[in-house]
């Protein structure tokens, strides 16, 4: 069973690509958002098991608040992608298990190491 992934990025050629790369990787994308509020309905009507998280969004809502409201909501992993990683140095408690940020721009290889130690069986474990 293919593991269901969400997109949660405003600039839409770098969510085309992460689209693009995901496929090729086997990985089936459920949706892709551009504001954290999007992305939460998107994810409670979903249900993926794992949640590529871009920190800055279009709407008032952070990436890191989406992304606590959509883990608590549905269990999903959090892989944040950005290109300001130092955030969670600033502030480590915007930080969501599993705990991986991959820093803009990254190689495919990154992210399927990314994708790979999100084990499938995380969503099930945080419902």
């Amino acid at each position: 069973m293919k593991r269901r992934v969400l997109i949660v990025e405003d600039e839409i050629i770098v969510a085309d690509d992460l689209e693009h790369q995901l496929s090729h990787l086997g990985y089936e994308v459920v949706g892709a958002a551009g504001s954290g509020e999007e992305a939460v309905l998107l994810a409670h009507e979903e249900r993926p098991d794992v949640v590529l998280m871009d920190m800055r969004l279009q709407g008032a809502m952070s990436g890191a608040e989406a992304a606590k409201i959509i883990q608590r909501n549905t269990g999903a992993a959090i892989i944040f992608v950005t290109a300001f990683p130092t955030v969670f140095l600033r502030d480590p408690a915007q930080m969501t298990a599993p705990g991986i940020c991959l820093s803009k721009p990254f190689s495919p290889v990154q992210l399927k190491v990314a994708l790979d130690s999100v084990a499938p069986e995380s969503r099930a474990e945080n419902q």
